[in-house]
C-alpha cells in the first residue's frame, strides 16, 4: 500500500510537470505563489462579513487577513502579470484586440469536438490566461480601492466593495475553469 501511494506521488509529479514543461523557471514560481495566494484569499473570504457600512474599527481578524493579504498581492500580481506578457504578447493572450479569432475558433471546435486543444498562441488557453490575468488584477485593485476608500470613511465605499464582489465572482469562475482544464489535461497525460 506504502510503495502504491509512494507511485501514484511520484506520477503526480511528473503530472505536474508535465503541465507546467513549457513556462520558465520563475513563471511556475509565480504561478504557485499566486494560486496559493489566490485560494487564501477565497478561503478567507468565506469567514467574512463585511457590508457597505461597515467601519474599519469593526473588522475581525479574518477580515483582516483577508484585506491585507489582498493588499499584499497586489505586487505579486503585477509582476506575474508583466512576466506573463513577457514571455506572450499581448496578441496571443488578447487575439480580438486586433480582431485574430482564427486560432481562437479552431480551439473551440476541437473542443466541440470531445477533444483537448493543445495550446498555441491566440488560442483558448491563452485568451483563458489572458481573461485570468486580468480578473486577477481586478479584484485586486478594486479590492485596494476599496480599502483606501473606506480607510478615509468616503461615500464611493459601498459602491467599490460591490465591484470588488463582483470581481472576485470573476476571479473564482476562472479559477474553478481553469483548474478544471488543468485536470482534464492532467488526466488526458495520465491515461496516455
Amino acid at each position: 500500500m506504502l510503495i502504491k501511494s509512494h507511485e501514484i506521488l511520484q506520477k503526480s509529479y511528473h503530472g505536474l510537470s508535465f503541465l507546467f514543461c513549457h513556462l520558465p523557471r520563475s513563471e511556475k514560481w509565480f504561478h504557485a505563489l499566486v494560486m496559493s495566494w489566490v485560494i487564501w484569499q477565497l478561503a478567507t473570504s468565506l469567514g467574512m462579513h463585511i457590508h457597505g457600512n461597515t467601519l474599519s474599527p469593526q473588522f475581525t481578524t479574518i477580515d483582516k487577513l483577508h484585506i491585507y493579504g489582498g493588499a499584499a498581492l497586489f505586487l505579486p500580481a503585477v509582476i506575474f502579470f508583466v512576466i506573463a506578457i513577457h514571455r506572450r504578447q499581448v496578441a496571443d493572450l488578447y487575439p480580438w484586440l486586433k480582431g485574430n479569432l482564427s486560432q481562437l475558433k479552431e480551439d473551440v471546435e476541437t473542443l466541440v469536438s470531445l477533444k483537448l486543444p493543445e495550446a498555441s498562441p491566440g488560442g483558448l488557453a491563452a485568451t483563458i490566461e489572458g481573461l485570468g490575468l486580468l480578473a486577477l488584477l481586478l479584484a485586486v485593485i478594486t479590492g485596494l480601492l476599496w480599502f483606501i476608500t473606506i480607510t478615509f470613511i468616503s461615500p464611493t465605499a459601498p459602491t467599490l466593495l460591490e465591484i470588488h464582489k463582483t470581481s472576485v465572482g470573476a476571479i473564482e469562475w476562472y479559477f474553478y475553469g481553469h483548474g478544471s482544464f488543468a485536470l482534464l489535461h492532467l488526466l488526458s497525460w495520465w491515461r496516455g
